[in-house]
């Protein structure tokens, strides 16, 4: 049985400037685009910087 998500207080806006961890831990500068919010919790949608990519990451993603 997974353990209990503990809940995430960080707010998140359009525009706000942020680091994901893509994948492997590759680290990228990403910018919100969209905030999403669901049963499963938070979603963003984001812009990497210096890429022609967009992702819908997980806020457990985002680097402190």
């Amino acid at each position: 049985m997974p353990a209990p998500k503990k809940p995430d207080d960080r707010q998140f806006k359009v525009s706000d400037k942020i680091r994901v961890n893509l994948h492997h831990g590759k680290i990228e500068d990403a910018v919100v685009r969209a905030v999403i919010h669901d049963d499963d919790g938070t979603k963003l949608q984001v812009d990497v910087v210096g890429l022609d990519l967009t992702a819908l990451i997980d806020t457990r993603q985002i680097v402190e």
